[in-house]
């Protein structure tokens, strides 16, 4: 899946959105915990929130297109977590990450679980010796649409995107103190679903007669965390452009912009980003990844200049 539509109007009624519905404070957050300044622009945040507002909502019109082809759908009016993960089966380094991140709540909930009930030692050991031998979350659903085995192979992917905002992150964290590294950490912990999924669903599909199982709703605000993640990834880099120095071959190094395979933290300073993303940053990035000339078929093929919708940004 790569594509999505992405308009300023919308021609749906069921998508008008309320003024107090909104989650400019959380993504604010989460800005914040990507790399952005202590103190992001509300104007930036509130033009992300459009863009993951539109994303997500043409990914659960696609997912409602794969259930009502699905075998034994009710007239598709139901997404469960097989139709979103049928929608990132084309890139697999974000598909792994939804599955990583699933098993990782799985875990803790049995976890939780496993404390509430006092359970004894030996049955704690059991129950960790199963869950070693399972071979991870939709793998019998994986081995059905996995048509050339990429999907399922043994070799982890390398994910340098998480890579890279992992030593982002560690560089910033250098030069704060207690109170700037507990806010960072509390703007890490942000997120769409985790402890109010009704609100999460009545943003996003408000009147909508559309289900949505517990489990798909976890994907989808994992995966509007994911299009913040990217937002701010495109814009930092939009930055680095706008300051680089041309002919110094170190620039990188000083923006916080390294390599994840090379890097050696004795190498760099203490670096953060003070300024705020802006929202002509926001708006450079998406032009330039939504650039018809960034294509892989590029102006010059013919179906290019007919496409109505906009590539997604998390799938």
């Amino acid at each position: 899946m790569t594509e999505s539509s992405f308009s300023k109007s919308t021609n749906d009624s069921q998508f008008a959105r309320s003024e107090s519905m909104n989650y400019t404070t959380e993504i604010r957050q989460m800005m914040h915990g990507f790399g952005d300044s202590s103190d992001p622009l509300i104007e930036s945040a509130k033009i992300v929130e459009e863009v993951v507002l539109q994303q997500m909502r043409t990914i659960v019109k696609k997912a409602c297109e794969v259930s009502y082809r699905r075998e034994n759908s009710k007239k598709g009016s139901c997404i469960n977590a097989e139709d979103l993960i049928f929608l990132l089966r084309k890139d697999k380094v974000k598909l792994q990450r939804v599955l990583r991140y699933i098993e990782l709540k799985e875990y803790k909930s049995s976890l939780h679980r496993a404390i509430e009930s006092d359970l004894p030692e030996d049955i704690m050991n059991n129950e960790h010796l199963e869950g070693a031998k399972h071979k991870g979350p939709y793998h019998s659903f994986l081995s059905q649409i996995d048509n050339t085995g990429e999907l399922l192979e043994d070799t982890s992917t390398v994910d340098e995107v998480k890579q890279q905002r992992c030593i982002r992150a560690e560089i910033m964290t250098r030069s704060m103190d207690e109170a700037r590294y507990l806010k960072f950490s509390k703007a890490r912990n942000a997120s769409f679903a985790n402890k109010n999924r009704h609100k999460f669903s009545d943003w996003l599909l408000p009147d909508s007669d559309v289900t949505i199982s517990k489990q798909g709703y976890t994907i989808l605000g994992y995966l509007a965390y994911e299009v913040v993640a990217q937002i701010v990834d495109l814009a930092l880099l939009v930055r680095q452009d706008q300051n680089k120095i041309y002919g110094d071959s170190i620039d990188r190094l000083r923006l916080s912009y390294v390599n994840p395979c090379t890097y050696k933290p004795y190498y760099h300073g203490k670096v953060a980003v003070t300024k705020p993303i802006t929202p002509a940053e926001i708006i450079e990035a998406l032009r330039r990844y939504w650039s018809p000339q960034l294509d892989m078929t590029g102006p010059f093929n013919r179906w290019s200049l007919r496409k109505p919708h906009l590539k997604l940004l998390c799938c």
